[in-house]
């Protein structure tokens, strides 16, 4: 369950509306679209996790790493550890400073002493809403890059499963 909040862009000035998330509770790395700003998340349940690279921060944006092995975002952007997310209408990144001050208006617990991180690297990471689907986020869960032997290999085991003998 997320709840919405109302944010605008320093370079247009258009208004948007997005979820701020955070991937400690979420148990995922996430990633930004270079081009468009779509939220790729990774979880930490995905079987695909056990083949990516070690030895990175969890619970945050990805590793670079990681980038060879994830798919194209549906834009034909790249979901990179350096991008950001960016504005709906003029597509230009979004600066963590001036997005941190509608943030930390909107977030319950900035009355008690909560501080936004500023940036878009940490655990907190901003999903916008869908202005074609209005009340969906532009996020997409584990796009991992599957090699088709892959997929057939987990097809052939589901198919077996459920009506084979399990071999």
């Amino acid at each position: 369950m997320f709840s919405l909040q109302k944010g605008d862009c320093e370079h247009c000035a258009r208004s948007y509306h997005y979820a701020l998330l955070n991937a400690a509770f979420g148990d995922y790395s996430y990633a930004y679209c270079d081009s468009c700003g779509y939220l790729a998340t990774f979880g930490y349940s995905s079987p695909k996790m056990i083949t990516m690279p070690k030895g990175f921060s969890p619970h945050q944006v990805i590793d670079p790493s990681w980038e060879p092995f994830i798919r194209a975002c549906r834009c034909g952007g790249r979901f990179r550890s350096g991008a950001s997310p960016r504005c709906l209408y003029c597509h230009e990144p979004l600066s963590p400073a001036y997005a941190g001050e509608h943030i930390e208006r909107h977030t319950v617990g900035a009355p008690r002493g909560w501080h936004w991180q500023g940036n878009w690297a940490d655990s907190y990471c901003l999903a916008m809403e869908d202005s074609q689907s209005p009340g969906n986020l532009r996020q997409v869960q584990n796009p991992f890059i599957i090699h088709p032997a892959e997929e057939e290999k987990t097809q052939k085991s589901l198919w077996r499963r459920f009506f084979g003998s399990g071999e």
